[in-house]
């Protein structure tokens, strides 16, 4: 590779996001040679074997893979210390991305989704805020923003962030918060039990069902923050940016029917009265026939317990999608089919052998 190129440093790279953010440079993203090193930090020991990212070849960026960078409890010395220790050429990095645990606060919170009834209108855009005073001191993310300005402020670096939604994609390693493992875990096994073209009606409410958002996959969101981070001029001095795979915003009516048909499976609309009483919440189905996957060799990470599917159909009953002119206005212009990004994370999960075949 080109010694010239840049060298990306990547935080929280075993994570949903930073997962494809390392998958997307090291797939050449937006141009070959356009990076040459790709540093990937993690917290929990990752093989680079079981990471699923792109083998290595002499077009391919270097990677350099790091455990041990935990930065949960570290001073700005130490922290820069312990980087110096375990980075190798951390003196020549020209972009840093992070997708750190925090990172999870800086979606839809920032617009309130927390808040019984809401603050804004949807389309949410990114002029909108701030929040009341008293939910804003419940959030890292003002302080995060804050630091950020602090730091970049006189010197000749830049930043931003960006809020998706519901991110869909794929970890080899496990993430309590990806919602895409947690309906492949369910969806599959669901179809391991109960045989082909069975009906897999939705778990949540109607509300729920019918409720717009739009949704952003890994690959597009790694996609913007690559892009921006090589256009600052666009993209810089901390501005704030929503992504989603596509600007026109759907539901669940049209979304389940089609998540379902992958694995088989014929998705219909929530059970509602007595026939919802009468149906196993996602966690208890899982927990109930997971040894049949189990038998089979599935080697489902202990962290998709389907829990937080209980509560996600019920609780997101309201319109929530997210205005995308502003990104649009700055130059970025890409869309995916949201269906296709779906797929391309369960089949990665097939290939992985973490959820049931079929």
């Amino acid at each position: 590779m080109d010694e010239k190129g840049k060298h990306a440093l990547v935080f929280g790279a075993s994570g949903l996001i930073g997962w494809g953010v390392v998958d997307q440079l090291l797939s050449n993203y937006p141009t070959q040679g356009t990076f040459a090193k790709i540093t990937a930090l993690v917290n929990r020991p990752l093989d680079v074997r079981d990471s699923f990212w792109p083998l290595e070849s002499p077009e391919r960026p270097d990677l350099q893979l790091v455990s041990g960078i935990n930065l949960a409890d570290v001073t700005v010395q130490s922290a820069t210390e312990l980087l110096q220790s375990k980075v190798k050429g951390i003196e020549d990095v020209t972009h840093a991305f992070y997708f750190g645990l925090l990172t999870r606060l800086i979606t839809l919170a920032a617009y309130g989704i927390q808040i019984p009834g809401g603050v804004f209108q949807p389309p949410y855009k990114e002029s909108m805020g701030p929040l009341p005073h008293a939910y804003q001191k419940t959030l890292n993310y003002p302080f995060m923003r804050a630091v950020l300005q602090e730091a970049s402020a006189g010197r000749q670096w830049t930043w931003c962030d960006i809020r998706p939604d519901a991110v869909i994609g794929f970890v080899p390693n496990g993430s309590a918060f990806n919602l895409t493992a947690h309906w492949a875990t369910y969806l599959s096994l669901y179809r391991l039990i109960e045989g082909p073209n069975a009906k897999v009606p939705f778990p949540g409410s109607l509300a729920g069902y019918n409720s717009l958002y739009n949704e952003a996959s890994a690959n597009i969101i790694a996609r913007l923050a690559i892009w921006a981070s090589l256009h600052t001029t666009e993209a810089g001095g901390g501005q704030i940016f929503n992504i989603a795979d596509q600007a026109k915003p759907e539901s669940m009516r049209e979304r389940w029917p089609k998540l379902a048909a992958y694995f088989g499976l014929e998705g219909v609309a929530p059970f509602e009265g007595e026939q919802e009483g009468e149906m196993l919440k996602p966690s208890e189905y899982i927990k109930k026939y997971q040894w049949e996957a189990e038998e089979l060799g599935v080697r489902s990470s202990p962290v998709f317990k389907g829990g937080f599917l209980d509560s996600y159909g019920f609780y997101l009953d309201f319109d929530r999608q997210l205005s995308l002119d502003k990104v649009r206005e700055a130059g970025f212009e890409e869309e995916v089919d949201p269906n296709v990004s779906w797929f391309k994370a369960f089949k990665n999960f097939k290939e992985a052998g973490m959820i049931a075949g079929c």
